[in-house]
Order: C-alpha cells, then structure tokens, then sequence
C-alpha cells in the first residue's frame, strides 16, 4: 500500500470536509491528488477517464429519472391524496393517523428513493394532523423523521443504485432485497405507533370514517397505490431494467399530475424539471468525486491492505460486520449518509468479496446503516427537515425535540439491522421464493 500517497489524501479529505466544502469537490479533490502523487501527470488523465466513464453508465440514468418522479408526486399532490387515504382508513384506531403516516412513508418510498424528500412531503399535511389528536410534538416528529427514512431501503432506492454501480452488482436484484427488511421496519414502526400513543396522556382517537368518506379517500388515492405496484411488479418480474421502469414510472407520475388530478400545468413542468436537474447533476456531480477517490483507493492497493488486514488476522465474517458497521453508525454522526457510503464503499466491497459475504445482503445492511445517519445528529438531514417544517407551522419545535422523537425509530432500524446479519434470509427470502433469484 501506498502510504506516502495515503496520508496527504486523508489530510486534503478531511481538511475540505470540516471546512464546509462542497462533498463532490472534497471527494474528487483528494482523489485527484493521490492519483497525481502515485501516477504524476497520468493521474490527471486516469481522473479524467474514471469521470467520463463513470457517467456513462446506462444504470445511473435511473438516478436523475427517480428524483424527476419524486418532484412531479411531490407537486402534484400524491402524497397527500394517500396520507388521506389510510387516515380516513385507521384514524379511528389507537395510533392510527400515525401509522398512516408511516405507511404513506411506505408508499412514497416504493416510488421516491429519496428519504429527506419523502419525509419533507409528508410532515407538511401529516404534523398538524398528528398535534390535532393529542401526538406529543416528539412522537410527531419522529413519525415522520423515521418514516421517511425509508425511502432509502424501499425499492427503489437511490443509494442502492449507487451501490450497484460501484460495487459492480445488479441493481434489480438489490432492489428485490429490500423488499423483506423494508416490511419489517413498517411493521416495527406501526407497532412503537400504536405503543407510544397508548401511553400518550393528551391523545385521542378520532371518530370512524363513514365507509362514502373512505371510498371517496380510495378513489383519490388510488393512482398513488398504482404506481408503486406497476413499478415493483415489473421491477420483481424482470421484464425491465429499473432504468426502464425509472424512466415508466416518471411519464406515468407526469401523466397523472397533468391530467387525471391537474394539480400541475403544463407551464409548470419547465419548473418542475429544473429542480429535478439541479438535484440529478448535484447527486451525478457527487458520484464522479467518489469514483475519482475510488480509483485512486484502488491503484494504491488501500482496499486490498484492508481486506489483508480482516481476512489476514483470522477475524471471522462477524467480526467485520460488526466493526464496519460500528464504524458507518459512529461517522454517520458527522457526515452525510450517501456521502459517507461513496467514501467507504470502494474500500469495504473488496473485503467483503473475500470473506465471500453476499454482497447483497452487505448492500442492504449499508443502506439500513446510511438510514440510521439520517435520524443521528447533528448532520441528521431528515431531523433538520422536519424541525424546518414544523417551525414553519408555528410549532414549538428544536432539533432536540426531533432526536427524542426519531430515537425509537432510530431502534428499530438499528433492530432490523441486526436481525437481517443474524438471518439474512430477511433480505434473501423475496428473491429466492417468488422470483428464482
């Protein structure tokens, strides 16, 4: 390994980060340099090469195709057509407007891959909701911070299509794995719901919906539940790339934003679709950074003296995971969870190859992990989202007021982490049962 190289990268990396550079440039940055100081003046041209490849790739033109998707539902109403839905179906349980929340949560993030996003678009109609029944402002917040993390882990699934194009694996087949931990973690989620505002002293339940109120609800919601069906039918049944179905799944949102609910005009798709490209090209423009950094991971052997240092010394597969993932909980504190993936993937995904560990179930207990930094402060993304929201509201909210709130769920993922290491049939049981993966 090349450790004269190694140690200015390290400094140059982390010398950006703490100085607030843009994550993109402090990842490509230092990559750029090492490869200047391990090859010299090739290095520049192997940076340049690794860029122009890097976006070459059919598979992460889904990434740009998802986040247009995501817009177009989160102007066009969807989210709150569905959060209406499955109130007007549970309010009249205990917890029941907030396990609704939780599973449009689940929806959304069967079409929007974005967690920070998903957990913006419902706390705008479902905080004020939750405060009208008696929620607590913690259990609120929470709800909807934890909720919207998964987005991350629900197919599809943003991150994951970065892991599939670093680690070289199919994004389908990642996709297909979250499926079962996915369905855990909503069960988990309802469950604290309905425990927590059992105990909640102010709260009460809401009369019934009348069954013309909840067909009414079903009719309005219906397009946001077809959607993620069609997307997860033909994403399960392989008959298309999840580009393809990235790129199905935006025209049919456009399709029904613009002409069966019209809460977008035409006029406004020219909008819609600037935020989508000043998204896409920040994500992509990320990407590259952590592909040029990777590069140079590689041709300075970092990656190979890890997995020697694991596999070497006779540290057995649970070991690795569990000071790896230790490591992802304790960073994730300080960076940005996609970005902190980009940064250690390049260098985990060659020992995961020599321990022989399914590399899917690796990528599906990464995401989890990537999860858990969006509700740990203090660069927790989704508590900052929720905290802006409900100040916005006029509600007496901190940043505190989010992490006790988000704690619980911050738990449960922590919980369906663990049980997907122990039994990683979790993650393996979908693909290998329904659809001879």
């Amino acid at each position: 390994m090349e450790f004269n190289s190694l140690l200015p990268v390290i400094i140059v990396l982390l010398g950006l980060l703490f100085m607030g550079a843009p994550v993109a440039v402090a990842l490509g940055g230092s990559g750029l340099l090492g490869l200047w100081l391990l090859l010299g003046a090739r290095g520049l041209d192997v940076a340049i090469q690794t860029a122009a490849t890097s976006l070459n790739s059919f598979v992460l033109i889904a990434v740009p195709l998802f986040i247009a998707m995501g817009v177009f539902l989160a102007e066009g109403g969807i989210g709150e057509r569905l959060y209406n839905m499955f109130d007007a179906m549970l309010r009249h349980i205990p917890g029941g407007v907030g396990i609704a929340t939780v599973l449009t949560c689940a929806v959304l993030a069967a079409m929007c891959g974005t967690s920070v996003a998903i957990a913006g678009m419902v706390g705008a109609f479902a905080l004020k909701n939750m405060r009208r029944l008696g929620y607590s402002l913690p259990l609120s917040m929470g709800t909807v911070v934890g909720g919207g993390a998964l987005g991350m882990l629900i197919p599809p699934s943003l991150p994951m299509i970065v892991y599939g194009a670093i680690a070289q694996e199919s994004v389908g087949k990642l996709f297909i794995c979250g499926i079962g931990p996915g369905i855990v973690a909503v069960i988990l989620f309802c469950g604290w719901v309905y425990v927590a505002f059992r105990k909640e002293k102010g709260g009460k339940v809401a009369p019934p919906a009348s069954w013309s109120e909840r067909w009414k609800a079903f009719k309005d919601g219906f397009w946001g539940l077809l959607i993620p069906l069609i997307i997860i039918v033909l994403l399960y049944w392989g008959v298309a790339t999840p580009t393809e179905i990235a790129a199905l799944g935006c025209v049919i949102s456009l399709f029904v934003v613009l002409f069966v609910y019209r809460s977008v005009s035409i006029k406004g798709i020219i909008s819609l679709l600037r935020r989508a490209v000043s998204s896409s090209v920040m994500i992509l423009f990320i990407i590259v950074g952590a592909l040029i950094l990777a590069k140079f991971v590689t041709q300075a052997g970092v990656a190979r003296a890890v997995a020697d240092i694991f596999v070497g010394r006779g540290i057995p597969t649970w070991g690795f995971l569990l000071i790896t993932m230790a490591i992802i909980l304790a960073l994730g504190c300080l960076m940005e969870g996609a970005s902190l993936m980009l940064l250690l993937l390049p260098i985990l995904i060659t020992t995961v190859r020599a321990y022989n560990y399914d590399p899917y179930v690796y990528g599906v207990l990464l995401v989890i992990n990537i999860e858990c930094a969006m509700l740990t402060p203090p660069v927790g993304l989704n508590l900052y989202a929720v905290d802006g929201i409900a100040k916005a509201q006029g509600l007496p909210s901190t940043l505190g007021t989010a992490v006790r709130g988000s704690f619980p769920f911050l738990i449960g993922y922590l919980v369906v982490m663990v049980l997907v290491a122990i039994f990683p049939q979790i993650a393996l049981w979908v693909p290998h049962h329904l659809f001879n993966f």
